[in-house]
């Protein structure tokens, strides 16, 4: 109780005694008074001393219990703990020891990152990798002989069939293939591509650190370790939010804020190293080796129709096609960066929607809202409208169409007389030519976009894929 809590009951209770009578409540009241100043004052030199850092010794896993006990000091009674940014409910919590429930006996034998907190200080949190299971060998010798003898050959000339004495080329095939299932063939080629994109990308980043560390005369680990951390950089605040974003459900509804500690454990140990050695790799591409990756990605040319928004001119030297459901957090995530695209790049750019439907029925009313905005040619008005936070059900669809100044009158029929109620079919049916059957996916230039990385925010997301497409076309 403050000293001001106090002066208020006090102050109330005096009145009512009387003051001949209250000569003793009196002096209790006073004596409780010193008390509880006393008290308070103790309470707040108490606050104000120096808390321990808190301490993490060690962590095991136990897949009888599914539980991993943590050992450690200070953890406080309302610890919170994360294994690989995913809450974790906490059995027993005691200042020296902590009991969490994990599902041990079905997760991946690996390393995890472990975070435990009781606040926002720099000493309230400590993280430490544990392991889960048996790990494989970092190395294991070949066995003799290959499992596979030979690999199938994709040359376009190579002979897939012969009737007669006419050959039927891989290229024949492939063509027939594009035309009767386009979207199978794009899925395919696509996961070909990133399949050899990482092995090529891997190869080359090896082939860099073998020739810098033999010309140092050192080993790939010692180049490294000396190397990287020069170029560790503490990623901003908003790395932070993206990450949290990005983990949608699987953060279990706690606030950002009481996950911000296992936030920064996780970009400390992880992101920022990795950064950091990406940065020394382009380096050395350009001031020791020269090194360029010649793999070219498979495009698609998108068809547009007329009940796809576009936003920017037709000259555009890069167009966005957005596969998107504006249910989805995920999309609306990213589509709101467009406005900020627009600004940066101008009419260099062109963003086009094509709507991905992913709920079901809620999709269908939002979609054929916004395409009752579109057709008053208001779509990027309710698009940027509706990608605020709240639901969209039948009310508020229609206390965005007033706020983005449809005519409310056209609005109400367009949706009653169901004139998109076909939408989602059709853009499901639509996606599926691209090989995307699921949103948000985004195609630059024609050239499916990669994931996000989770700590990258959408705006810086977009802007790298078209600095990146604007150079490929200047070498052009």
């Amino acid at each position: 109780m403050t000293t001001a809590g106090v002066k208020t009951w006090s102050g109330r209770l005096r009145p009512a005694l009387g003051p001949p009578e209250a000569r003793f409540a009196r002096r209790g009241v006073v004596a409780l008074l010193l008390v509880c100043v006393t008290a308070a004052s103790g309470a707040q030199a108490q606050e104000q001393a120096p808390v321990p850092p808190l301490a993490v010794s060690s962590a095991t896993p136990d897949a009888t219990t599914d539980t991993i006990v943590i050992v450690g000091a200070h953890f406080g009674p309302r610890s919170f703990v994360t294994l690989d940014l995913i809450p974790l409910d906490v059995r027993l919590a005691i200042d020296t020891r902590i009991v969490v429930s994990a599902p041990i006996g079905t997760m991946p034998p690996r390393e995890y990152l472990l975070t435990v907190s009781r606040g926002p200080a720099p000493g309230d949190s400590a993280s430490r990798e544990i392991t889960i299971g048996v790990l494989a060998p970092a190395h294991i010798e070949a066995a003799p002989g290959r499992p596979v003898e030979s690999a199938p050959s994709l040359a376009g000339t190579a002979i897939a069939a012969t009737v007669g004495d006419r050959p039927i080329t891989v290229s024949e095939v492939d063509r027939e293939w594009q035309r009767t299932d386009p979207g199978g063939y794009l899925s395919l080629m696509r996961a070909l591509y990133d399949n050899r994109r990482r092995v090529t990308d891997t190869m080359v980043t090896d082939a860099l650190l073998a020739r810098e560390s033999a010309v140092r005369g050192m080993t790939v680990d010692a180049l490294l370790s000396e190397e990287v951390p020069k170029r560790l950089i503490a990623m901003p605040d908003s790395a932070a939010t993206s990450l949290y974003l990005s983990l949608g459900d699987r953060a279990r509804g706690v606030p950002v804020e009481q996950m911000r500690p296992a936030l920064r454990a996780w970009l400390a140990r992880h992101t920022e190293p990795e950064l950091a050695k990406m940065n020394y790799i382009e380096e050395l591409v350009k001031t020791s080796t020269r090194a360029e990756v010649m793999l070219a990605a498979p495009r698609v040319r998108v068809e547009r129709t007329p009940r796809d928004p576009l936003l920017g001119p037709e000259s555009a030297a890069i167009e966005i096609v957005a596969f998107g459901d504006l249910q989805s957090t995920d999309y609306v995530r990213m589509g709101q960066a467009f406005g900020r695209v627009r600004d940066t790049f101008g009419d260099r750019v062109r963003v086009v929607f094509k709507l991905m439907p992913m709920f079901g029925d809620e999709s269908a009313r939002v979609a054929a809202a916004a395409a009752c905005a579109h057709a008053q040619g208001r779509f990027w008005a309710f698009h940027d409208a509706a990608s605020t936070p709240g639901l969209l059900d039948a009310a508020r669809l229609k206390t965005l169409a007033g706020d983005v100044g449809l005519d409310r009158g056209t609005f109400d029929a367009c949706i009653e007389r169901g004139e998109f109620k076909d939408l989602p079919r059709q853009a499901i049916a639509d996606a599926g030519r691209y090989g995307i059957t699921s949103g948000p996916a985004f195609l630059v230039n024609g050239r499916m976009a990669p994931a996000i990385p989770p700590f990258l925010p959408p705006f810086e997301f977009f802007k790298r894929l078209i600095e990146e497409e604007l150079h490929r076309q200047a070498k052009e």
